[in-house]
């Protein structure tokens, strides 16, 4: 399970790393992520931006973390 949960993280920086540029420096994540705050905290921020998808994936991957260590 810690290896799907590594592979997980990885898409997430992938994705975090093609997003960057393409958002307005204002934006809350935008700064979120240039501060390289935690996982959790860039995934409200995606959710209050408006960038709903982005904050699912977030959720889902957070969700399956909290399931493997129950």
């Amino acid at each position: 399970m810690w290896a799907i949960m590594m592979q997980m993280d990885s898409h997430f920086e992938e994705l975090i790393t093609q997003l960057r540029p393409t958002l307005p420096t204002s934006t809350a994540l935008a700064q979120a992520i240039d501060q390289r705050e935690p996982w959790g905290q860039i995934a409200m921020k995606a959710i209050d931006d408006g960038y709903m998808e982005i904050g699912d994936e977030f959720v889902r991957y957070f969700e399956s973390i909290v399931r493997c260590s129950t």
